[in-house]
């Protein structure tokens, strides 16, 4: 819907492959977003969110596994 940079909450949650428990979490410790007023949806831009996050402590890992091996 807003291209790569701006997303919706939902989206941020697919985005991070976090739960909406740790998104209501992130938001109550200051995750930045950004809203037309203030009661419409919040939208987030990616960049923002990444740079907050990695000042924040926390850093984005992969999930290495162990092919299994041929006999």
């Amino acid at each position: 819907m807003f291209g790569d940079k701006i997303l919706n909450g939902k989206q941020l949650r697919q985005y991070l492959k976090i739960s909406t428990t740790i998104y209501y979490q992130l938001l109550k410790n200051g995750l930045p977003s950004h809203q037309l007023t203030a009661n419409s949806r919040r939208y987030f831009n990616i960049d923002e969110v990444k740079n907050w996050l990695e000042s924040q402590g926390y850093r984005e890992t992969t999930v290495w596994t162990k092919e299994s091996q041929k006999v």
